[in-house]
């Protein structure tokens, strides 16, 4: 499973995308919603996992722009503020808060794809 990590977070980013690379998955990250674009044209993800709270570019904004590019993988929204809110807002599969357990977001992003 291809998973796009998209996080602002350096030390966050590092864990989740290690997390998930210990589970078996192929991880790409990018730092913010405007690169998660240029990541996911050059490889296009099975599921993503995005944070809210980003400069350049904010969850919200890169969730919609994804969806115009075409990407209709499953989408976890990740966050510390209304992962859930957000996720219903914008139509994503799944939310989780964020301190986490590492195991309950492998769960959900098996959970999303199948």
């Amino acid at each position: 499973m291809r998973v796009l990590v998209i996080e602002d977070e350096p030390a966050l980013r590092r864990l989740i995308a290690l997390t998930l690379s210990d589970a078996g998955m192929d991880v790409s990250t990018a730092e913010d919603g405007r690169a998660a674009l240029d990541v996911s044209s050059a490889a296009p993800p099975d599921v993503v996992v995005l944070d809210l709270e980003m400069p350049v570019m904010d969850g919200r904004a890169c969730f919609r722009a994804l969806r115009s590019q075409g990407v209709r993988a499953p989408v976890l929204i990740l966050s510390a503020h209304g992962a859930r809110q957000a996720a219903s807002e914008l139509g994503a599969e799944a939310a989780m808060d964020k301190p986490f357990e590492a195991s309950d977001l492998v769960h959900h992003l098996i959970s999303a794809v199948a």
